[in-house]
């Protein structure tokens, strides 16, 4: 059954696409609409089953979304690099065998050039493509019915001019009537002259017998003027169909057969070249028999709408130029004089540009895009200063009081070391990494050096104590959501140490909150491990926290925790299921 093939990815596009596929099924019926091949029987295989689905169709629409060329799986490899895509074997398999292609842009994306796309697909950038934009569903969406209603008409009509010889047949017929009526005209004009006697008659009946299509008999010889004359050998039809007009027409003629052209709109078919012809190649005729031609012919014109004004021709399409790196004015400019519009600006803090300057766009440098549409545009902001606050000295005072003025100045207590000694009392703070009176960012942490009691015997530190556990279990952090694990519970932003932060449905991160830090170890998650870990307070991409490893945490109270990702966290909307343990900090 020849229908419509929706390619889509599921990720990036499906709820379009499954709008497209309720209007198509609506209009074509339930079963001249596949909307992919979701369910392949195990131990099928799946090259094949796209080729045969692909193969069924006569039209296929590529579903084409902002992120259809980026689309990238688990390990960050772009999905159209990869040969058993499915996406790209089924556009791939619809080029191959010249099905119908036909490119839907939605989500205001733009369409793909060559250099974005495999080998295998480069033909795509070559299709005209339909955008469906969301403010305008309705009216964009019946212009693909329409354009689906003509190229499964025009496909329906060509087979059926093949299986049952409408169009072409009917010509043959018409043509063997003449010759009909032209032999027995021919018979009884040989008569009178019979009768007459008269010279005339028989020259008339000469003219009108020659050139007339002979009697094809079995054995091949006729005897039309009673002369016992042998016909000559039959001709076999040659194979013209792809050839330009006038080729085909001498290579009929240099057989020997009569071409009759007839020229009839194809729109799958280059014009002026031959898509079919009757009858076929192969067959056995009579020399000076006819064939018909059907040559495509260039589409006509569509008729001016009323007051006579001609419909517009479609817009050009326009280089996106480069925009990295100019000011917001600068790239409005250069938009400008491109013939393209600013659409939405959005406003991202780095520390990294200029702020002011771009540092994002949408379509990339170097897409197509329709003259007048917008380009999406980051610009780059400062990001807001961080606060300094003064270190206080805390030199000679009990660690309790040394505690309370660091976090009472916006500061956290870092990493103890016990050092032993009889000239302060035990508990009390020898020294501080950070100098008492210089400022630093607020968050920081400051390391202290605390008095201990000499072993007896000797002056040699003591190992630190083992902090004990205050927190232990498994939970489950939703995508978005924040988890504290001093608590060991979802929690508000004020008692959290870490977000399951999502920029987007494949941008997610691990980021610590409120002055925590991270870091990974592939040891035993222990105290004495993770007090050994490098930890940072920036956030890590979720598809980079390395396998197995055990995340490390200094949480926002200054005590240490361990967890682990128990199972890969599934597509977005996800959910990070860990083990965790939580050990008060070592006194």
């Amino acid at each position: 059954m020849e229908g419509i093939f929706i390619s889509y990815r599921r990720e990036e596009s499906a709820g379009h696409a499954g709008r497209i596929y309720d209007r198509l099924r609506e209009r074509f019926g339930r079963d001249r609409v596949f909307m992919d091949v979701s369910a392949i029987e195990p131990g099928m295989d799946f090259v094949e089953a796209i080729d045969r689905a692909v193969g069924s169709c006569a039209v296929l629409l590529v579903i084409i979304g902002r992120r259809w060329v980026d689309c990238t799986d688990a390990t960050g490899r772009r999905r159209l690099d990869d040969p058993h895509d499915f996406i790209r074997l089924e556009v791939g398999t619809a080029l191959r065998r010249n099905i119908r292609v036909v490119p839907v842009l939605v989500q205001d994306a733009a369409m793909p050039g060559d250099a974005d796309l495999p080998d295998d697909l480069k033909l795509l950038a070559r299709r005209n493509a339909i955008e469906i934009n969301d403010t305008h569903w309705d009216s964009d969406l019946a212009q693909l019915v329409d354009t689906l209603d003509r190229v499964l008409e025009g496909t329906a009509g060509t087979a059926q001019t093949g299986r049952t010889g409408t169009g072409a047949v009917p010509a043959v017929r018409k043509n063997r009537l003449a010759w009909v009526i032209s032999s027995v005209t021919a018979i009884v004009v040989a008569l009178a002259g019979l009768f007459t006697g008269v010279e005339s008659l028989r020259t008339s009946f000469v003219k009108l017998f020659k050139g007339s299509p002979p009697v094809t008999t079995t054995t091949g010889t006729t005897a039309p003027s009673g002369q016992g004359q042998t016909e000559p050998a039959a001709v076999t039809v040659p194979r013209v169909i792809g050839m330009e007009e006038q080729e085909a027409v001498n290579t009929l003629r240099g057989k020997g057969l009569q071409p009759q052209v007839e020229r009839r709109a194809s729109p799958d078919d280059r014009p002026g070249t031959v898509f079919h012809q009757d009858p076929a190649a192969e067959t056995s005729l009579s020399p000076g028999a006819g064939v018909i031609l059907l040559v495509a012919k260039a589409p006509e014109p569509e008729a001016p709408p009323p007051g006579g004004q001609q419909e517009p021709p479609p817009p050009k399409l326009i280089t996106v130029p480069k925009l990295a790196g100019k000011t917001l004015d600068d790239a409005k400019a250069a938009l400008a004089t491109a013939g393209l519009n600013v659409g939405t600006v959005e406003k991202r803090k780095t520390g990294k540009s200029e702020p002011g300057t771009i540092i994002g766009q949408t379509p990339k440098a170097g897409s197509k895009l329709a003259q007048g549409k917008k380009v999406r545009l980051v610009v780059a902001v400062k990001p807001p200063e961080t606060e300094q606050v003064t270190v206080p000295n805390v030199v000679r005072q009990p660690r309790e009081r040394a505690v309370k003025m660091l976090v009472d100045a916006g500061l956290q207590p870092g990493t103890e070391t016990r050092q032993p000694t009889t000239r302060a009392r035990a508990g009390t703070i020898l020294n501080q990494k950070i100098r008492g009176g210089t400022t630093a960012t607020r968050g920081t942490r400051v390391d202290l050096v605390v008095a201990a009691q000499p072993a007896a015997g000797g002056t040699e530190e003591r190992p630190p104590v083992t902090g004990k556990v205050i927190a232990q279990g498994r939970g489950e952090i939703r995508q978005t959501y924040l988890f504290d694990l001093d608590a060991g519970s979802i929690a508000q932003n004020g008692d959290a140490d870490i977000w399951f932060e999502a920029e987007t449905e494949t941008e997610r991160y691990l980021t610590p909150r409120n002055g925590a830090s991270i870091g990974f170890t592939r040891e035993k998650p222990t105290y004495e491990n993770c007090s050994k870990v490098k930890m940072t307070q920036r956030r890590i991409p979720i598809q980079r926290i390395p396998e197995n490893a055990n995340v490390c945490v200094r949480t926002s109270r200054g005590n240490l925790s361990a967890f682990k990702i128990r199972e890969p966290v599934g597509p977005s909307p996800g959910v990070m299921k860990i083990s965790y343990i939580t050990w008060e900090r070592a006194r």
